[in-house]
């Protein structure tokens, strides 16, 4: 059986492949024997990422054409952070929960508007478009973060998404946007940081552009101690970009990832252990393995002046190899380690083509109307296993096998969308997606036959936007979006076979707000929302439900020049935009997120705050110096479905107490080539608790504590 499913696998992948290197070819060939016609095309090379600049004009792109709620960080502001993983950056986005594991980012729990963030099941995880959970539909739990070194923008949709990106955007989408080869023949980038828990990174980034050709070749490492006890990891990167220019209106490029990652995980603590010293760890042989082996083929096709074609081919290989010892009560205060460990063993395959077709056209009097028609077939496999191990060190070659499952899903879906410009100012944006997806289930360790089901779904929506003034308009939009059971919920082995046929979640979202960046040193972002939340799939004592859940609240987000707003009150300039600025910053999320119905009627779900907030107060003198003091709150969170107040014995349910954490983060840039960052982070030296676990990992875990970093970067 999984010899037939590689050869699915291998054959998608090859048929794929071929088809898109015969599109390329054909069309080329074709241009070339046509006559040169007198529509100007851009002469430059569309690559995979995006140089800083082109970071900055897409991001401001997408918020003004986006018919929603949509947050971004500009390439400056990832510079300033200089984050060790991308978590530090993601908590400060408005009506975004972050719940840190341990510290790295490696495993990103993400969650939008009132969602459970635990493995970011309710988001989509996209790294230039490209998604980056194990599997879209089988297996959406994050088992992989990009590194913050790999990114120099970040988009986040939280409203109107689901039609151009298809499942678990209930919550949203992350898209993180990379750089992109030098336009010189040749740059380097040189990348160093290093900080007190004995964390250290080296990057190198060479890459050049010469005539048709752009390249980029880049390597990572990363690793230390952590900031306590059993948190050891070493993380290897390495990622080549490749692109080619035909002719001014053909362009492709690919790019090639390896990943591999060994790090060692620490568990959780007793609440007793977690006030005496919370940097401790039980785990001292726990230890997870994570490999991804990507590769994808974008091609850009400019038909005519207003007609644009564009396909995208990707593929990866996820292993991720996870074993935690056991422990030899999992519901006492015993800590005392078995001689045996729990082996949860994940390979998946990936394979997806997205094409796309974008005209734009005048209808009437109106003029600059667009219409997206989209795309994807999507296929993926998992091998899925688990096992006990005969020692607590034991790997996968000493191990009692108790699970073997083959799983597979086949999708293809649909999608239009058209901005229709009612005027110059004003713009409605309707669409429909439609998704078709075949999933497949075969116990391979009790030689069961095949199980399958299939199901399709359709997918409105209508957005609204109306520009009044520079760079500041107001939108309000209505869109359903779904999130298939996945394997885990719909096949779970101990599930009656009466529940298989579990609905798919759905959910209509409702916002608006307004968006306005009419000045340099003036930004604001609020808005508000409401999720309806049907058939959500919840999972409880072996048994996959449909339950339905409400959010609703309020996001904002301001940034206001203090030097500017001084020169606008004295009419001397109000657009002013000079070397010297002082920033306040200001963010809330405010969100009540409830069961509605059943047995947690009106309790709030697990994980998630009822308000957090952040500011900062940020002095800047041109590109040349940055110095910034900012904080974040987090509010109380429930960790179980039934609220529980009062904290058990083994720390596994209870409230978590709200907690505030402050930085201090600094840039100079020396000169053309040099710029070093230094900062501290949590200043005070805060201790709280970031999540809950049960079973072998069962106790508290806790955030990071107080860290002093340097890094510097060298551009040549």
């Amino acid at each position: 059986m999984k010899l037939a499913h590689a050869c699915k696998v291998l054959t998608a992948h090859i048929s794929l492949l071929i088809l898109s290197c015969i599109f390329i070819s054909t069309t080329v060939k074709a241009e070339d024997k046509t006559a040169k016609t007198d529509v100007e095309v851009s002469e430059e090379v569309v690559v995979y990422g995006k140089q800083l600049d082109e970071v900055d004009t897409k991001i401001k792109l997408a918020r003004e054409k986006h018919a929603g709620s949509i947050s971004t960080v500009s390439p400056k502001e990832i510079e300033f952070q200089k984050a060790s993983n991308l978590g530090e950056i993601l908590v400060r986005i408005p009506g975004l929960t972050y719940v840190d594991e341990d510290g790295r980012g490696t495993k990103p729990d993400i969650g939008l508007r009132g969602l459970d963030p635990i493995r970011s099941q309710y988001v989509q995880l996209l790294h230039d478009g490209i998604p980056t959970q194990p599997s879209m539909y089988s297996e959406q739990a994050a088992y992989y973060g990009v590194p913050a070194e790999r990114v120099s923008g970040i988009e986040v949709y939280k409203g109107g998404s689901s039609i151009l990106f298809g499942p678990n955007t209930t919550g949203g989408v992350v898209n993180l946007i990379s750089r992109s080869p030098s336009r010189d023949p040749f740059a380097a980038i040189l990348d160093t940081r290093f900080d007190s828990y004995g964390d250290y990174l080296g990057n190198m980034f060479l890459s050049g552009t010469k005539g048709k050709v752009s390249y980029g070749l880049e390597y990572m490492h990363k690793g230390g101690e952590g900031f306590g006890e059993n948190r050891d990891y070493g993380i290897d990167d390495l990622e080549a970009t490749l692109a080619y220019k035909f002719n001014a209106r053909h362009s492709v490029n690919a790019h090639f990832q390896y990943y591999d990652e060994v790090s060692e995980t620490p568990g959780g603590l007793l609440p007793t252990q977690f006030q005496s010293d919370p940097q401790q760890s039980n785990k001292t042989h726990d230890e997870f393995f994570g490999k991804r082996i990507a590769g994808d083929i974008r091609t850009s096709h400019q038909l005519i002046a207003n007609q644009r074609f564009e396909t995208l081919f990707y593929s990866y290989y996820f292993q991720r190899n996870w074993f935690i010892q056991n422990y030899n009560n999992n519901n006492t205060t015993d800590v005392s380690l078995a001689n045996s460990n729990g082996q949860f063993l994940r390979d998946f395959n990936v394979v997806g083509f997205e094409p796309k077709y974008v005209i734009n056209y005048d209808l009437g009097s109106t003029r600059n109307n667009e219409l997206t028609i989209g795309t994807r077939i999507y296929y993926d496999t998992v091998d899925r296993s688990s096992g006990t191990g005969n020692t607590g060190t034991s790997r996968e070659d000493d191990a009692v096998l108790t699970s073997q499952e083959e799983l597979g899903t086949m999708t293809y879906a649909a999608f239009i969308q058209n901005e229709f410009k009612a005027t110059d100012r004003l713009s409605i944006v309707p669409g429909i997606r439609y998704e078709y997806i075949d999933q497949n289930r075969t116990n391979v360790l009790t030689n069961a036959a095949e199980e399958t089901y299939n199901y399709d779904i359709f997918i409105p929506g209508l957005g609204i936007k109306y520009t009044f003034a520079k760079d500041s308009l107001v939108y309000a939009n209505a869109t359903r979006s779904f999130r298939p059971p996945t394997f885990s919920d719909s096949f779970n082995p101990a599930t009656n076979a009466s529940n298989f046929n579990l609905a798919p979640s759905t959910a209509w979202i409702y916002e608006g707000g307004i968006r306005a960046n009419p000045h340099d040193w003036l930004f604001a972002d609020l808005g508000v929302f409401y999720t309806d939340f049907k058939d959500q799939v919840v999972v409880s004592a072996g048994t996959a439900a449909n339950f339905d859940t409400r959010a609703y609240g309020f996001e904002s987000a301001v940034q206001l020049g203090l030097i500017g707003l001084s020169k606008a009150i004295s009419n001397a300039n109000k657009d002013y935009s000079g070397e010297h600025e002082i920033y306040f910053q200001v963010g809330a999320t405010l969100v009540d997120s409830t069961f509605v119905g059943g047995s947690f009627d009106g309790n709030d779900l697990p994980n998630v705050p009822n308000e957090t907030f952040t500011f900062g107060l940020l002095y800047e003198y041109g590109d040349t110096f940055n110095l910034g003091f900012q904080g974040r709150h987090t509010g109380a969170r429930f960790t179980d479905n039934a609220n529980t107040v009062q904290e058990n014995s083994i720390g596994t349910i209870g409230e978590l107490v709200e907690y505030t954490v402050f930085d201090l983060k600094s840039r100079f840039k020396i000169s053309k080539q040099l710029s070093m960052n230094a900062g501290i982070n949590n200043i005070f030296d805060e201790i709280y608790g970031t999540q809950r676990r049960t079973g072998s990992q069962k106790g508290i875990f806790t955030g990071p504590t107080r860290s002093f970093y340097i890094s510097a970067t060298l551009n040549y």
